[in-house]
């Protein structure tokens, strides 16, 4: 899922020298990409980017070469600025832009999981499956939930897909190369072809052999989105076709971790797995497709006096959204009698576990009056939802499917120009879930004018009754196999936060789950029958010193009234960074160092089969400092850096695992390169 996250200021690059692409000859070297001589032509790439901007920064007035009174001219618009918005635009009568990231910052944080935070479990390799050393984002779902979330962040999904807003055709290439033959490619592409009329997509395709026997990934991720608004913008339409092919080969981790930790073997290419013939695949395919239309005639010109005084009632936008899902995991072991698992229900030569899930799902919305020519908050602020959903589930025994109804109701409420109050609620109605219930409330406070302020607070509560995901009480393979059922569980939360510009971030809340259902040290389901308190407090910051900047993530967590909720007490990340300008701004360098360290707990163990993660009880992880350390640099429209990451490992022990029997990675050098491209 899409998570909020704070934004960067645009940059505004100099022209691309159109002769170099000409003369090397960069639209053969881009389609050469997509044939089977893809990563050598990705080599060669990134060797003529890298001398090309190296030559800029040699001679970088040539690089900016415009007419002698080019400074006289301003343009009206400029065409190197990109936005982009997601596909939830019904409450507001214009999109909500976001601005594309181009600064150094964090750059060098090209994984998926790195981007979004680096509080996770992982298995010592990129693209495998993980799991979330925090637990504030449960029951985010509602209406039918699988259940199985380790991957999910490696997959392209609906509500996370970017909707260029461009002035000309613009790409942004991205090369990483790292340790072991790593290799990370993402392409965007975005063009208007005619008018309003837009079409773009991105590719991204990760391939990493790992550092141990049977640890490889490979993954494809690709969508192709189309949008387009008329002019007046009374009516827009978007849609989205997207494909994930993620296939992990699985080792169920090194046989023994003393050897490891007393380093008695360096080549870890001879080490002892658990596992030599399993794999796990993921293939998705998906459409999307959604209308809005106001039902009102807005003005093309809002300082059209007529219109605004002229007495009419406006009628709200009106919106539908259809959308089409197909989901298939599939587990393969060639070797079932390997003693990994403790059961063989179906086939004792060959495992081949298969589950699809389908979901076709119509969605319309009613939002009251969605403009506003004083470009003020609305008063009152009306969201009203109806989800009609068919899932299907197949797997080895049986096929089931049902349809649900999904009403909902989104309420924001603005009484003064710093008070906002906002709340939505939804409830399921149909088949396996009927009965949930979710809600949420928040009043943000402003401290001060809303243009110049001290910061916002916010109180937050919420209140959910669900079911537990259906792999939890359904669930037939040839190595697990259950079928039960359990109580609704149940979360009430309250907390509040303060945020104020890019400086600060910080909350607590305080939550009630009672009827939890986990994974047990069998790897099986089972349900704690009583309630017990969780205490989540973070804080998110930077500090500027001169040129000098500390950015740092810190939570603390901890679980009252059980032991089956594993989590570490105390997390940490800090990046401290220094950036120095070049040729009067027209570069950028910036070294730093990046800090990671959670403290010791018992972590959950991972079972392949199920690609799930359940507790246990014999190995403690944690108490491990991560550092790395990176040089980025930015020259006109390209960004590149160096780093060597973990770089400590050398010198601190090998004791570095966040998963039990799957060690992190050793040291590793990385490269990485992107550039953009606007014609």
């Amino acid at each position: 899922m899409r998570e909020s996250m704070s934004l960067p200021i645009l940059s505004n690059p100099g022209l691309l020298d159109r002769d170099f692409f000409y003369h090397n000859r960069i639209p053969n070297l881009l389609f050469t990409t997509f044939t089977s001589n893809f990563f050598p032509a990705m080599h060669k790439f990134c060797i003529l980017l890298l001398f090309y901007t190296l030559s800029c920064f040699a001679n970088p007035v040539n690089s900016y070469a415009s007419p002698a009174d080019s400074s006289k001219i301003k343009p009206k618009r400029d065409s190197t600025l990109v936005s982009f918005f997601y596909n939830d635009f019904e409450k507001l009568g214009s999109l909500k832009l976001h601005p594309s990231d181009t600064s150094l910052t964090e750059f060098q944080n090209y994984n998926s999981l790195a981007k979004q935070s680096n509080f996770f479990a992982t298995l010592g390799n990129s693209g495998q499956d993980y799991r979330s050393l925090i637990l504030y984002p449960i029951f985010q779902f509602s209406g039918f939930d699988f259940g199985i979330h380790s991957f999910d962040r490696f997959l392209y999904q609906n509500d996370s897909i970017k909707y260029y807003k461009v002035l000309k055709t613009y790409t942004d290439l991205e090369y990483v190369q790292g340790a072991k033959k790593e290799i990370f490619f993402h392409a965007i592409f975005s063009r208007n072809v005619y008018r309003s009329l837009n079409i773009g997509f991105d590719l991204k395709v990760t391939n990493s052999p790992g550092t141990y026997l049977r640890q490889s990934t490979n993954h494809i991720n690709f969508f192709v989105t189309a949008q387009y608004f008329t002019k007046d913008k009374r009516y827009g339409v978007i849609s989205n076709f997207l494909i994930n092919r993620l296939k992990n080969n699985e080792n169920g981790g090194i046989k023994y971790d003393s050897i490891f930790e007393q380093n008695l073997e360096t080549n870890r290419q001879v080490y002892d797995v658990r596992l030599d013939k399993a794999q796990n695949r993921i293939r998705e395919t998906g459409f999307f497709m959604k209308h809005y239309f106001n039902l009102s005639r807005h003005p093309k010109n809002v300082k059209d006096t007529t219109f605004l005084a002229s007495k009419h009632f406006e009628l709200g936008r009106l919106s539908y959204s259809f959308e089409y899902n197909r989901q298939i995991q599939n587990y393969i072991d060639n070797d079932p009698n390997s003693g990994f698992y403790r059961n063989i229900y179906l086939d004792s030569i060959t495992t081949y576990d298969s589950v699809s899930i389908k979901r076709i799902i119509n969605e319309i919305c009613w939002t009251n009056p969605s403009f506003r020519t004083d470009k003020k908050n609305r008063l009152f602020q009306l969201e009203i939802h109806l989800k009609q959903q068919y899932v299907e589930v197949r797997d080895h025994a049986i096929r089931n499917f049902f349809i649900q109804y999904i009403p909902a109701v989104d309420l924001s409420i603005n009484l003064f120009p710093c008070l906002n109050l906002e709340a939505n609620a939804d409830y399921v109605l149909g088949d396996y879930n009927e009965g949930d219930l979710s809600l949420k409330v928040a009043l943000n406070q402003t401290l001060g004018k809303p243009e110049r302020n001290g910061g916002t607070i916010t109180l937050k509560g919420r209140y959910a009754f669900q079911k537990p995901g259906w792999f939890y009480e359904h669930y037939s393979g040839n190595n697990f196999r259950w079928d039960t059922t359990w109580r609704k569980q149940n979360l009430i939360s309250g907390g509040f936060s303060y945020i104020f510009k890019d400086f600060i971030n910080a909350g607590v809340s305080i939550s009630r789950i009672n009827h939890y259902v986990y994974l047990d040290s069998t790897a099986t389901p089972h349900q704690f029958n009583q309630q017990f308190g969780y205490l989540f407090a973070y804080l998110n910051g930077t500090l500027n010193l001169w040129k000098l900047k500390f950015k740092g993530q810190f939570a603390y967590q901890t679980v009252q009234g059980t032991n089956i909720l594993r989590l570490p007490t105390f997390l940490g990340n800090l990046t401290v960074y220094f950036t120095q300008r070049l040729f009067h701004g027209a570069a950028a360098i910036q070294p730093g160092f990046n800090f990671n360290y959670n403290t010791l707990y018992f972590g959950d163990s991972y079972m392949p089969a199920t690609r799930s993660f359940f507790i246990q009880n014999s190995k403690q992880v944690g108490n491990y400092l991560f550092m790395d350390i990176f040089l980025s640099l930015k020259i006109q429209r390209a960004r590149i850096f160096l780093m060597y990451s973990h770089f400590n490992s050398s010198f601190m022990g090998h004791s570095y695992f966040t998963v039990p029997n799957y060690p992190m990675q050793d040291a590793a050098f990385k490269f990485g390169v992107t550039w953009r491209f606007f014609d």
